[in-house]
């Protein structure tokens, strides 16, 4: 059990309270933040693991409590969403950071937090795990982030990317399985049907009536070693075009995590995903 864990690298401070919940700066951050940014490590606000590494650490920076002796896995989630709902890895363990992360937030999403959203996305939070305590939703939801987070590697080629924006989808098909009736069973429908429950704007991509691209593109990429009838890495989706497929993965992805951990209501959830900038959420 356990009733407070620190966690890090965030690089500027964070004090509130939510119901159990409170989360502080530790001391130091100016110092943590410092020694960061005068780093061999960092290259244009990413930081990479070390030479001849993948797993590297960053210093805690925060810690978060709960009032009541919980699983630490309890507290382990809070991180993972408030890395989700801040747009940056966030970490509590030694070294729990692989290839690459962000300097600064709102880098691994597409949406600015409005208002107290950010209290509001704690309060989600911990009720989603009351919801879930005993479901695989809770270790889906992190997976789904995790694979979000990956797939935004500045060095990845495209096809690394697709690969692990469709697992993130595969994660949300996987939660609202679970949850709703009438999930289909073929990955041409899906997308679809996810976007379709939340009213996320479909994109053509995903379009079970124009083929269902992505559902196209996945079965000779995993089954048969070819993106875009090309050996990998040798082709790239899009080309000559104005669509960006991964990023507008990325815009989808966001849209239903938000809306599975409570936020379906909101506008952002509802709006088009084939926009390059960020857009206001404000959760209720």
């Amino acid at each position: 059990m356990a009733h407070d864990l620190e966690f890090g690298f965030r690089p500027s401070a964070l004090d509130l309270t939510i119901g159990p919940i409170t989360i502080e700066t530790l001391d130091g951050l100016d110092e943590h933040v410092t020694d960061v940014e005068q780093s061999d490590q960092l290259y244009k606000e990413w930081i990479y693991a070390p030479n001849g590494a993948r797993i590297f650490s960053l210093p805690k920076t925060h810690i978060i409590r709960h009032v009541e002796d919980v699983e630490l896995r309890h507290l382990q989630f809070h991180v993972w969403s408030l890395g989700f709902f801040t747009g940056q890895r966030l970490s509590a363990t030694e070294a729990g950071f692989l290839d690459v992360t962000p300097l600064k937030p709102g880098k691994l999403n597409d949406f600015v937090l409005l208002g107290d959203s950010l209290s509001k996305a704690v309060q989600l939070a911990e009720a989603y795990w009351q919801n879930n305590v005993h479901k695989q939703q809770l270790a889906r939801f992190e997976a789904a982030v995790h694979a979000l987070f990956l797939a935004q590697n500045p060095r990845l080629l495209q096809f690394e990317g697709f690969i692990f924006l469709y697992t993130a989808l595969d994660a949300c098909f996987a939660i609202m399985k679970d949850m709703l009736p009438g999930s289909p069973s073929n990955h041409q429908q899906r997308t679809r049907w996810m976007c379709d429950h939340y009213s996320v704007p479909l994109p053509e991509w995903a379009d079970p009536d124009g083929g269902a691209e992505i559902a196209a593109l996945r079965n000779p990429t995993i089954h048969e070693g070819l993106y875009m009838g090309e050996p990998l890495g040798f082709a790239i989706e899009g080309r000559g075009s104005n669509r960006n497929l991964n990023l507008q993965m990325q815009a989808v992805v966001c849209r239903l995590l938000v809306a599975i951990i409570g936020g379906a209501e909101t506008d952002y959830v509802k709006s088009a995903v084939t926009s390059r900038q960020n857009i206001g959420l404000r959760l209720p």
